[in-house]
């Protein structure tokens, strides 16, 4: 099913905006921005949205069981050569008042998120215009 939600059954109260995981790579924005989107549409998020001029790409959220997550990725231009890329990704419980943020993804789901969209934008790279 789903990659994050079915990453870790722990979870945590978050009251706060969620986390905000990022690195820096030496990629055009564009590979980055399709290398995210494909990966996501591959991990089963149908049809992120892409903004190639804000340098974003996000989902909906996608349900499972009493939760629901959603990923936010942005790409921003530190120099001539460096983007960083933003990842956030919002996990929500359902409870009687509606919907409530939890934490269930610790530092080494994040990376391992990281690790597959480099691999991703290498594909794209790959690919001719």
């Amino acid at each position: 099913m789903v990659f994050l939600l079915s990453a870790c059954e722990e979870e945590s109260d978050s009251s706060g905006p969620p986390e905000k995981h990022s690195r820096v790579y030496e990629f055009n924005e564009k590979y980055i921005v399709r290398g995210v989107a494909n990966l996501l549409k591959e991990k089963g998020y149908a049809d992120p949205k892409v903004d190639n001029e804000k340098g974003k790409v996000e989902t909906d959220y996608i349900p499972a069981g009493n939760m629901r997550t959603k990923i936010e990725v942005t790409v921003k231009k530190l120099d001539r050569r460096e983007r960083e890329v933003i990842l956030v990704i919002t996990t929500e419980k359902k409870v009687k008042e509606g919907w409530k943020p939890i934490k269930i993804l610790q530092k080494p789901q994040y990376d391992r998120f990281f690790d597959e969209m480099e691999m991703q934008i290498y594909r794209e790279l790959a690919k001719v215009d």
